[in-house]
């Protein structure tokens, strides 16, 4: 009794002796890998090189300070919140939380305001001021709503996009790291990014116009949080 064969598509013809010798199939199959085979190489040999990403690229966070180019409420919202009027160079975050309630994972940052210790006769008595910024990275999915939540226009992303590292700790970013890598982004690129009040010029918005109310979501609305989200270890791990 033969074998019987199935699975076999009768409309195919069997190969020549041409194609058996010569593989003909096989250098059919190779013939997109062979066609780029000449063609100019778009990789690179990172990280001895390096890609500078389009200006809308979500890298690496950063904090934006004081630099004369704040929005035009910035100063009625630090009033709001009574944060201490922040000085030129210093951060613009007013620890409103925004990010964190527009962020999927609320849990990556960790966000405390403390009053300051001054005299009652002290022009700043009774006024807060951001004492602890830190986002943990792993955790991000760089889906850019927190920038879009933030009234002061103080949390970016840049075009930083290495995150290699030996140990967890490193992804988790203070307030210091954070603005030191806005600093030199805007250094770099601000001026292909932001108009002159720190606003997305209109080729650079990751939403497009007809998405305009999910920008607007937040403004004006104050979050209520519970005492934390979830404390987290990492300041105590960064500190040691």
């Amino acid at each position: 009794m033969g074998i019987k064969k199935v699975g076999l598509n009768r409309n195919v013809k069997p190969q020549t002796l041409t194609e058996k010798l010569f593989f003909l199939d096989f250098m059919k199959g190779l013939k997109t890998t062979i066609k780029h085979l000449f063609r100019r190489v778009v990789t690179v040999d990172f990280p001895y090189e390096v890609t500078i990403p389009a200006i809308r690229f979500r890298g690496v966070h950063g904090l934006r300070n004081v630099d004369g180019t704040e929005p035009p409420d910035f100063d009625s919202w630090i009033k709001k919140l009574k944060i201490k009027p922040p000085e030129k160079g210093e951060t613009r975050c007013i620890a409103c939380k925004f990010c964190q309630a527009a962020c999927p994972v609320p849990e990556l940052f960790t966000i405390k305001a403390e009053k300051l210790k001054v005299p009652e006769d002290h022009p700043h008595h009774g006024l807060k001021v951001l004492a602890v910024f830190d986002m943990d990275l792993s955790k991000c999915m760089f889906c850019g709503l927190c920038t879009q939540a933030c009234p002061t226009d103080c949390i970016i992303h840049t075009d930083v996009y290495d995150l290699s590292s030996y140990t967890r700790r490193s992804w988790v970013l203070h307030k210091e790291d954070l603005s030191r890598i806005a600093d030199d982004f805007i250094a770099r690129r601000g001026k292909e990014k932001f108009d002159d009040h720190s606003k997305w010029r209109k080729d650079q918005k990751i939403w497009p116009e007809y998405d305009y109310p999910r920008t607007k979501i937040w403004e004006g609305w104050m979050p209520s949080f519970l005492p934390n989200y979830k404390k987290s270890q990492s300041n105590g791990e960064a500190e040691n």
